[in-house]
């Protein structure tokens, strides 16, 4: 691929501001997102089919762009023809597997420009529809025009290893001014309990703030990515949300339609991002069907994606879908849309074998492909049949070798094996270690440390992704009140009323004292409460002058009556019930004098 390198004036923020500026015959890196590429695709002059892998991304876009057509299921040719016929500049969006129907509408196919919104997808979803990508790149070849569009691309290596790609120009924007997401990393070794946390706090109005010009703004929406639908579900379900709070976003309607009504019953459907000015639920729970293109518009949601690189479905690509997601809160307005709560878990399994594995996968599926080819035609036929039963259950975990038909020759579905060399990289660089996860982020252009006025946030953010024990929780409680980090510990007495007892009552010396231990800090408190009632009682009974003799007597059925183990000392009234006491002979009735204490009560 030729590399050509796009400077942006100082000051742009879209590619329409840019004069004369057109998306290009080949790959264009945006290297942000947001930046209005597929907005100019809809409104330059030229005829233009938009595909993407996302329905939720072009049922967005649609909604957002007047006179185009949306081609998915359902949609017929006679439809496709009827809106070119008439419309003087055709806007078509259409998902990746609808674009032949497309095409073949089209006779003269000369002035048409066809953009692949978010092409890296190609390459992502190849481990689960490689075959719908392998047929898009082959029908693409018959147009002349064709921009590959995406912020995020994946590795060059993979994408030269694509013969549309090998000989084609590759553009890449150089932005002078680039606004950086924060990212709060927290790792966990199971991070959908930390998803459940989260919903949990929120329900319960624990919402992380900041002071937006003296006033305190609460984000009392929050934005989750989970890339797997069953988790969303199951969040859902522990949380007990009603279908009112949670809007979920996720793709393939026909099944997922189905496990939601299953799972969680009447009212639950899968719902659609609401456009500008539209309301937004309290929880959006997002899979990648909206990682890539659509635009959120909430004035107040904190966004937080959950990655678990143990499952291969559910580990988010921090080169690609976690710079999708920094992009998607697009009101200015809203205080938090440029932070991200990431919590992750490190990929622990021995993988640095894993792209020899791929290897000698590829050359045993070569040999298995070579072996039906050249078999007779009639055992031929008979074993692709049978290889065909399997390979709707297998896919390509044992093999990719492919097969359309019996009267088609086996192919090898490149698609999918450098769909897997994709998630091998992913697992064996960006989740080996904390310390490569914080790299990638960097080399992404995330920002790691936040502004002054964020600060607060980041530490309500991190509060709410952490499920710390009890003395983690007292300490950082204790901290937050003698530095007067008000937010902070206003969230911690919402979820944990009982630490703020425990402050109120001891104060963070006596607590720090305790090791902060519960146990301890309970003891403490009990021996407190005690120590009021011995107070109580012995304001009721104290004189000003006592022989000691009386005063062990008094302290002795106090303690009986209290429950208290405690040797009853005369000078307890002094060390610890805050009495002053002074020492000398005290008259008894009888006339006799005895050794005694002049008693006076301390304020």
């Amino acid at each position: 691929m030729r590399k050509i390198k796009i400077n942006v004036p100082k000051g742009t923020k879209y590619l329409s501001e840019m004069d004369g500026f057109e998306l290009p015959n080949g790959i264009l890196n945006k290297s942000v997102p947001n930046c209005g590429a597929t907005t100019l695709a809809l409104t330059d002059k030229h005829k233009t089919i938009i595909a993407s892998p996302r329905v939720n991304l072009l049922v967005n876009k649609q909604e957002q762009t007047k006179g185009t057509l949306l081609v998915k299921g359902g949609v017929s040719k006679d439809s496709i023809m009827k809106y070119i016929n008439a419309t003087e500049v055709p806007k078509i969006l259409v998902t990746y597997d609808s674009i032949a129907k497309v095409m073949d509408c089209i006779d003269d196919k000369t002035n048409w420009r066809v953009v692949i919104d978010e092409f890296q997808y190609i390459i992502a979803d190849g481990s689960f529809k490689s075959e719908t990508e392998m047929g898009l790149l082959e029908k693409i070849k018959a147009m002349p025009y064709v921009t590959y569009l995406s912020a995020t691309p994946c590795l060059d290596e993979l994408l030269e290893q694509i013969e549309n790609f090998q000989e084609m120009d590759y553009y890449q924007l150089i932005w002078e001014d680039v606004e950086k997401v924060k990212v709060i990393r927290q790792r966990s070794p199971k991070p959908i309990n930390v998803a459940c946390k989260i919903v949990k706090d929120y329900k319960e109005g624990i919402y992380p703030s900041i002071k937006v010009k003296d006033e305190t703004v609460f984000s009392k929406e929050c934005v989750i990515f989970v890339n797997s639908v069953n988790n969303i579900l199951s969040v859902i379900k522990n949380a007990g949300l009603k279908p009112n709070e949670v809007n979920i976003i996720v793709g393939n309607p026909k099944k997922n339609e189905s496990d939601i009504k299953y799972l969680l019953g009447k009212g639950f459907e899968i719902g659609h991002i609401p456009l500008k000015g539209e309301k937004h639920k309290k929880f959006t729970f997002c899979t990648s069907t909206a990682f890539a293109g659509c635009d959120f518009y909430s004035t107040c949601a904190s966004t937080f994606v959950i990655s678990d690189c143990h499952r291969t479905n559910t580990t988010i690509d921090i080169s690609t879908d976690l710079v999708q997601i920094a992009g998607r809160q697009r009101l200015e307005c809203n205080p938090f849309r440029k932070h991200i709560t990431f919590v992750y878990n490190l990929e622990q399994k021995e993988t640095e074998n894993c792209l020899e594995s791929l290897k000698k996968k590829c050359d045993q599926s070569k040999d298995v492909i070579n072996y039906f080819n050249q078999a007779p035609d009639n055992i031929s036929k008979i074993l692709k049949s049978q290889f065909m039963k399997s390979q709707c259950y297998l896919k390509y975990s044992e093999s990719y070798a492919m097969c359309k038909d019996i009267d088609h020759p086996m192919e090898f579905n490149y698609i999918a094996y450098i769909s897997e060399q994709y998630e091998c990289v992913i697992k064996t660089y960006q989740y080996r270690n904390g310390i490569t996860v914080k790299s990638c982020l960097e080399d992404e252009g995330f920002e790691l440390m936040g502004k002054q006025e964020y600060v607060e946030y980041e530490e309500q953010l991190e509060y709410l992704s952490t499920k710390l024990p009890f003395n983690k929780r007292m300490k950082r409680y204790c901290d937050a009140q003698d530095n007067k980090k008000g937010m902070l510990f206003s969230l911690i007495d919402l979820e944990h009323p009982e630490i703020k007892y425990y402050y109120e009552q001891l104060g963070s010396k006596r607590i720090k004292a305790s090791g902060y231990k519960e146990c301890k800090i309970k003891d403490e408190i009990a021996a407190k409460q005690k120590e009021g009632m011995v107070c109580y009682e012995l304001e009721r009974r104290i004189k000003d002058i006592m022989p000691v003799s009386e005063i062990r007597a008094m302290l002795r059925d106090i303690y009986a009556k209290l429950g208290i183990d405690k040797a009853a000392v005369a000078t307890n009234l002094r060390d610890l019930y805050g009495y002053e006491i002074k020492y000398g002979k005290v008259r008894m009735k009888d006339g006799s004098r005895k050794g005694g204490y002049e008693i006076k009560k301390v304020k």
